[in-house]
């Protein structure tokens, strides 16, 4: 046998439903989400970033001279991510590992710029080396590939014998 509904319990469920659903809609209309503004008047959440030079000067490199540890800074509102193609020599002979990435958040390292390594070693790079960098918001922003020695980023740091990239917007 096929269970049967009265027609006063259908009435009551529909009205029922019929009340949470107007309680739901109103409840929406009413009970709008606070807005979540950064306020632009606060000194201390502002961040002054100098701006790059327009040119820089590329030093004169040979192979094996001018290796040092790599330093990005990401003064863009996106994340992007970093890859570096690195060779084992100063022959074109490029690492049988697969290319080394690191994730930075939006302006993340922007002033100064981070030191970038791994848990078990240094990065060192050096003339040749290839650097890219994207964003991942699918947004299809990129920057690179950047050629160190060749292209004007990254550039050399003669002072702190590190070679430094800037992403701007």
């Amino acid at each position: 046998m096929i269970p049967t509904l009265d027609v006063k319990y259908a009435y009551s469920m529909a009205l029922g439903m019929l009340i949470a659903l107007t309680g739901v809609s109103l409840w929406q209309r009413f009970n709008v989400p606070p807005a979540r503004d950064i306020p632009e008047n606060n000194e201390a959440t502002k961040l002054i970033v100098p701006p790059l030079p327009a040119t820089f000067t590329r030093p004169s490199l040979n192979d094996g001279e001018n290796i040092g540890s790599l330093r990005v800074g990401n003064r863009t509102e996106r994340s992007v991510r970093i890859v570096l193609f690195s060779r084992v020599t100063s022959q074109n002979v490029w690492q049988a590992i697969e290319p080394l990435n690191w994730d930075f958040a939006p302006n993340e390292g922007g002033k100064e710029g981070l030191l970038l390594s791994l848990p078990n070693y240094k990065i060192a790079i050096g003339k040749g080396d290839v650097i890219f960098a994207f964003a991942t918001d699918g947004s299809r922003t990129y920057w690179g590939p950047n050629i160190v020695g060749e292209t004007d980023a990254p550039f050399w740091d003669n002072q702190n014998k590190e070679w430094s990239m800037v992403l701007q917007p």
